[in-house]
């Protein structure tokens, strides 16, 4: 937990973040919903989704490059010690709502497939729409990948089990950003061309 304590701010920062682009994936689904045509509509939600995808990633990317440069400049001159991967720590430890949401939708579905109980069932629902609005950005791909997956009358319970997979597992990527931004930053080599360190 020394990593969390020495670096709560940047893990909070990249945790907030996500909420941001939530909020902003999820006024893209609502401006997108009124389209009439249904189709058209589809379309743009995938368009959104990937949008704001790569919006965050580059946006953790960033933050996570700067934070690299700066620890840079500090190990260089003797006032911290290398931890080569503080940038995957970082990003694990700011996704562990996505990973724990994930994983307790997959757990109570799995219950209720097993057993058909009611009261899973309805943590599973109450679990599911938390996840839904929380990992927002990846709504519009994985409802893509798993169309089937509605809240309708006619409930695939296959497909919500993949859709829910998917929504524990699609979040890894961000610590994979998160790793290789810091690994750039500390050895100050620039991935995108218009990062510029400020120190």
């Amino acid at each position: 937990m020394k990593l969390f304590k020495e670096n709560s701010y940047d893990i909070v920062r990249l945790y907030i973040n996500q909420l941001g682009i939530m909020i902003f994936s999820m006024l893209l689904y609502t401006a997108v919903g009124s389209f009439s045509n249904e189709s058209l509509s589809s379309v743009l939600s995938i368009v959104v989704s990937v949008f704001s995808i790569i919006f965050y990633l580059v946006l953790i990317y960033y933050i996570v490059w700067e934070i690299g440069a700066k620890d840079k400049i500090r190990i260089d001159g003797g006032r911290a010690e290398r931890f080569k991967n503080k940038g995957l720590y970082m990003g694990l430890i700011a996704n562990i709502p996505n990973f724990a949401l994930g994983l307790l939708t997959v757990l109570f579905l799995t219950i209720y497939m097993a057993t058909k109980n009611d009261g899973v069932y309805a943590a599973f629902l109450i679990f599911n729409t938390i996840d839904r609005f929380h990992g927002a950005m990846y709504l519009g791909f994985i409802t893509a990948v798993v169309p089937g997956a509605t809240l309708a009358e006619n409930i695939d319970l296959t497909e919500f089990l993949i859709e829910s997979i998917l929504f524990t597992v699609i979040p890894i990527i961000s610590p994979i950003i998160t790793h290789i931004a810091y690994r750039l930053g500390e050895q100050d080599k620039k991935l995108l061309s218009f990062m510029k360190s400020n120190m």
